[in-house]
């Protein structure tokens, strides 16, 4: 015998069947379907990562939920020190971003970047490389700085630049990255003038 979750809804009676796609759970809960959120908080609190990403994403924006900002902080949280890299490339972008309800914190922020980077998230890389292209100076990590170069070097989620890779291999061997200094040392040998240092 099929469950079905019945929520009244005006008149009409709306349903998720068990097996019902991740995908349309979340599509359903974002256009407010009640029946969906609770279906994705069921899904949280049974531990999936996925249904706290996209939970703290809805309350984050007051999409399909009411603006819950510390509601949409606890899912991402818990996503994220689970292991869940595109929770930590969310809550890193915020904590990049800043918000009344959540204050800048770049350091956080970079850590919580650069483990989604190293794990392939495409956001998390590009936010990565965003905000060291806006923030040159910044050393906040040789390893985060060296997963942009690597994204620009192999032209994998961000264009191929070899003159940008070469320029973040080069801020990362600084810090102190020994592959990058190997690489820098290598590239050099091949572009003699590529790097104008001061």
């Amino acid at each position: 015998m099929k469950s079905l979750i019945c929520i009244l809804v005006g008149l009409c009676c709306v349903t998720l069947l068990p097996g019902t796609p991740m995908r349309e759970i979340e599509d359903r809960a974002a256009s407010g379907e009640v029946a969906a959120v609770a279906a994705l908080r069921d899904s949280a609190s049974a531990g999936s990562l996925r249904a706290m990403n996209y939970l703290g994403f809805l309350y984050w924006q007051g999409n399909g939920t009411r603006l819950d900002r510390d509601s949409a902080l606890y899912y991402l949280r818990a996503a994220s020190d689970a292991g869940d890299a595109k929770a930590a490339a969310n809550l890193g972008h915020l904590l990049l971003a800043g918000a009344p309800e959540l204050p800048a914190d770049t350091a956080q922020a970079i850590r919580l970047l650069d483990y989604a980077a190293s794990r392939r998230s495409p956001s998390a890389i590009r936010e990565l490389a965003d905000y060291f292209e806006n923030n040159p100076g910044d050393s906040a990590s040789a390893q985060a700085i060296k997963k942009v170069a690597d994204a620009y070097s192999h032209g994998h989620i961000l264009r191929y630049d070899y003159r940008k890779s070469i320029e973040y291999y080069d801020r990362a061997a600084r810090l102190g990255d020994t592959v990058s200094k190997r690489i820098v040392s290598e590239l050099l040998e091949i572009f003699p003038d590529i790097l104008v240092r001061s």
